[in-house]
């Protein structure tokens, strides 16, 4: 990958090959011809650029209405920025506005590529940036958060991409054990035979039907003590992230047909997001304690699936009967649930690509929210939005919890012969795992893991949605 260096200058360095300049709709350009303008087609809508010729060139950066100058709209105009500008070494910037995370943000995603495997694929030249501002502590750390929060969700793309049978359980595991040691991080490995002793029987029920052993990673960040006598200790609040981490999903025995597996490598954003998120926590001073669980495997009809019918016992106890060896990410999650509840934290998330259902409902660009405790789900609301990954509350009515009775066990995990409510049905069996009383929120994110094009800051492939509205929500308290 590219690397993209970034430099607090008073005015363009010599050498600079593209000077670029924002530009508001409805406030273009005086010297400019106005038929030469409307042959362009530029008209300073977000993340329009329009190259002028010399030496260097002139880049017009289409930013939107003034009045309309936020977070989001810098954002995309970075990003479009990032996309035609591509093949320069030395640009210089003039920034559009005095918060520069943005800006460096939605350049990093918008310029993302994942070259994968292709041998004969052209690596973008190395850029270095002068941005044209003063040099001051509060630009510096713009800079440096912006750089760390688009890393973070690069790193989740980037797990996402990864085909499937390259990005195993054990190689996600061993991945998150090298992130975590430059993190700042405490990571645990637990190998099939630790989830079996520690009863983790939905990991273990998913997991057997594929040749490659499950994997749960545990994480953890500790916000630093006071730094001097005197200084206030920080805040004592801790929250839990659970990540559905399905490397690979063929269905396990209710197999899915060709055209739905061709995205199913990616039905580990969750845990992707939550590796993603914890990264960055000490770079940008999270306030707050973080425990990250990752359950980690395949849902394959090999070796010794689940049947249907099967009953699987669960970490607290309870019982499963199978009614859909697909719908398994409720399985692990159901267990990692237990896991991070029995240590109390003051509040539990869980992100996961979990169900069609979610998608269909809010298509491909708002995530599904769901939660036991409104000020939570609130907050990861809020978060979402300042982020520019939405999300939108859905209900979880009582009313439908018996949908999730057996005649043999102690619940079903999924319930035959209902096209209706079923992502409310997956948050409701979520729930039955979570303490009574604990604050808990769920975010679906299936319809948002993956884009079909390059949208914004997003690009085509994994989005990586769901990091930078953790680090949003953590950094700010929680």
């Amino acid at each position: 990958m590219s690397v993209v260096e970034w430099r607090l200058r008073p005015e363009p360095a010599a050498g600079v090959e593209a000077v670029v300049l924002p530009v508001h709709a409805g406030e273009l350009p005086p010297s400019l011809s106005p038929v030469f303008l409307a042959g362009s087609g530029f008209t300073g809508a977000v993340g329009q650029s329009l190259q002028l010729p010399g030496d260097p060139v002139t880049v017009l950066l289409g930013c939107g209405p003034r009045g309309e100058l936020d977070r989001a709209a810098v954002r995309g105009a970075a990003a479009g920025l990032a996309r035609a500008v591509r093949g320069y070494r030395r640009l210089a910037l003039r920034p559009p506005s005095a918060d520069l995370g943005p800006l460096v943000e939605g350049y990093l995603l918008g310029g993302y590529r994942f070259a994968g495997y292709r041998t004969a694929a052209a690596e973008p030249p190395d850029q270095r940036i002068d941005v044209l501002a003063a040099d001051r502590p509060e630009a510096r750390s713009g800079l440096f958060a912006g750089r760390r929060l688009g890393e973070a969700v690069l790193l989740a793309r980037d797990l996402v991409n990864e085909p499937g049978g390259e990005l195993t359980p054990r190689r996600f595991a061993e991945r998150a054990v090298e992130v975590a040691a430059g993190s700042g991080l405490e990571c645990e490995v637990w190998d099939a035979d630790r989830i079996a002793a520690e009863r983790l029987g939905g990991l273990l029920g998913v997991g057997r039907g594929s040749l490659q052993p499950p994997r749960l990673v545990r994480l953890g960040y500790r916000p630093p003590r006071a730094a001097r006598p005197g200084q206030a200790a920080r805040s004592a609040r801790r929250i839990a992230l659970v990540g559905k981490g399905v490397t690979f999903d063929a269905g396990g025995l209710s197999l899915k047909p060709n055209a739905q597996l061709v995205d199913m490598k990616a039905d580990m954003a969750g845990a992707a997001a939550v590796l993603g998120a914890m990264s960055v926590l000490a770079d940008l001073g999270c306030p707050v304690a973080v425990d990250g669980w990752l359950p980690l495997t395949e849902n394959m009809p090999n070796a010794d699936p689940a049947r249907i019918g099967d009953v699987l016992r669960m970490r607290d106890g309870r019982t499963v009967e199978i009614r859909n060896a697909d719908a398994e990410g409720r399985l692990i999650l159901a267990d990692a649930l237990v896991l991070a509840g029995e240590s109390r934290p003051d509040a539990i998330i869980d992100i996961a690509t979990l169900t069609d259902a979610a998608a269909v409902a809010l298509g491909r660009r708002i995530a599904a929210l769901m939660g036991t405790d409104p000020a939570l789900t609130g907050r990861l609301q809020a978060a979402g939005t300042r982020a520019g990954e939405p999300n939108w509350p859905l209900p979880l009515p009582d009313v439908y919890r018996g949908r999730l009775n057996s005649g043999v066990a102690d619940l079903v995990n999924y319930t035959i012969g209902t096209r209706h409510g079923t992502a409310l049905l997956a948050g409701l069996f979520l729930r039955e795992f979570v303490p009574a009383g604990l604050p808990w929120a769920h975010l679906d994110i299936q319809g948002t893991a993956l884009s079909d094009t390059d949208d914004g800051e997003w690009t085509a492939g994994a989005t990586g949605f769901g990091v930078r509205t953790l680090v949003e929500l953590l950094t700010s308290g929680g």
